[in-house]
C-alpha cells in the first residue's frame, strides 16, 4: 500500500516529520491487520451497527459515527493512532472523529468477509481513508478535503496496489517564486523518483506521439489533437530538479506515461521517458508491485526537500 505524503495543497502530517510517519504507518497497518485477521479467523469478528468513538472530552455528536463495532479488535492499538490535546503526536485511531468528511464513511461489514481476499480488500479500503486523513491534517491544522478524492480511481490505484515503501505526492502544488504550480503525480521509491502521468479515455484509443506541441488521438475512425503530455512531465521533472539543486540532493529521476486501456505510438520517444500502454502494462505493473527494498535515507531526504516547497491551505483545529 503506497503512502500518500502530499495531496494537492492540503496540509500533511508527513510535512511535520517525514522521517517518522512512513515507518510508523507501516508498523501500525501491520498490527491492525494482524488483529483483524486473528478476529476473523477465530470467528469473533461481528457485524453490527456503527458506534461512536471519540477522543474529545465533550459529548460526541451524531456526526461522529465511524467504524462498526468489532469486539474491540482495534482497541489495543487505539492509543497509537491518537493524538492528545497537548499536541503530542501519538497516532490516530483508524478513524478521525474530528473530520466531518470522514463521517460519510461509517465502516460496517455489509456482508461478512468469506475469504482472506475479501477481508483484506475491506481493510485496505478503510486504511485508504486514513491515508487521506493523514494527508489533509496535522495536530493543529486541517484542510477541507474534496470528497471526490475518496473515490478517485487513480489515487486509489496508487494507494492500494503499490508497496508500503513507495511515497506519493498526488497532484501536489509547489510554491515557487511567489507562484503556485501544480504538477503531475510524483512517486518516490527507495531508489528513484518517478514522475507519472496518465492518458486514458476510450478503450483501444491510439495516441500518436511526437515532439510537437500537440499529439493525436485516434479512436473509432476519429482523430483529435491534444496537448503533448510530455510537456507536463518535463515541467514536473524540472521543478523537482530545481528544488533538489538548492538542497544539494542527487537522486535519480525518471518519467512514465501510462495508458492502461490504450496504445501509445511514439517510436522515437525521448531518452528518460518510459511509455506504458495496454501491451506492456502488465509487465510494468508486476515489476512495480514486486519491488522489495526498505525505505532509504536518501529517499526520505528527497521527499523532505519537496514537502518543504509544497503549498498548503489549511485552517486551525483549535479556534
Amino acid at each position: 500500500m503506497g503512502q500518500l505524503i502530499k495531496l494537492q495543497d492540503y496540509v500533511s502530517r508527513y510535512e511535520l516529520d517525514i522521517y517518522k510517519y512512513p515507518s510508523r504507518f507501516i508498523r501500525l497497518k501491520r498490527l491492525q491487520w494482524q488483529q483483524l485477521y486473528k478476529a476473523w479467523d477465530e470467528g469473533v469478528l461481528v457485524n453490527s451497527s456503527p458506534e461512536i468513538i471519540s477522543t474529545a472530552t465533550e459529548e460526541p455528536s451524531g456526526k461522529e459515527k465511524i467504524w462498526g463495532k468489532m469486539k474491540s479488535v482495534f482497541t489495543k492499538n487505539k492509543e497509537e493512532w491518537q493524538e492528545d490535546a497537548a499536541g503530542q503526536v501519538k497516532e490516530w485511531t483508524i478513524i478521525d472523529d474530528e473530520d466531518a468528511n470522514m463521517n460519510r464513511f461509517p465502516f460496517q461489514f455489509e456482508t461478512m468477509p468469506k475469504t482472506v481476499d475479501e477481508l483484506k480488500y475491506q481493510f485496505l479500503e478503510e486504511i485508504f481513508k486514513v491515508q487521506i486523513q493523514w494527508a489533509s491534517s496535522t495536530v493543529f491544522e486541517q484542510s477541507n478535503v474534496d470528497i471526490s478524492y475518496f473515490w478517485e480511481k487513480n489515487l486509489k490505484y496508487f494507494m492500494l496496489r503499490f508497496p508500503d515503501t513507495f511515497l506519493f505526492l498526488y497532484k501536489p502544488v509547489f510554491s515557487l517564486k511567489k507562484a503556485e504550480i501544480q504538477t503531475e503525480t510524483i512517486l518516490l521509491t527507495p531508489l528513484e523518483v518517478v514522475c507519472i502521468k496518465f492518458i486514458e479515455s476510450e478503450d483501444q484509443a491510439v495516441y500518436i506521439g511526437s515532439e510537437d506541441h500537440f499529439w493525436e488521438k485516434r479512436v473509432n475512425h476519429q482523430r483529435k489533437k491534444f496537448l503533448n503530455p510530455l510537456i507536463a512531465l518535463s515541467r514536473t521533472e524540472s521543478i523537482i530538479k530545481g528544488i533538489w539543486k538548492q538542497a544539494n540532493i542527487d537522486f535519480p529521476i525518471s518519467k512514465v506515461l501510462i495508458s492502461r486501456n490504450g496504445f501509445i505510438d511514439f517510436p522515437s520517444a525521448p531518452y528518460g521517458i518510459t511509455l506504458v500502454d495496454h501491451r506492456n502494462y502488465p509487465e510494468w505493473f508486476k515489476r512495480m508491485r514486486e519491488f522489495k527494498a526498505p525505505m532509504k535515507n536518501g529517499q526520505l531526504k528527497a521527499a523532505r526537500a519537496l514537502l518543504i516547497h509544497c503549498h498548503s491551505v489549511s485552517k486551525s483545529r483549535i479556534y
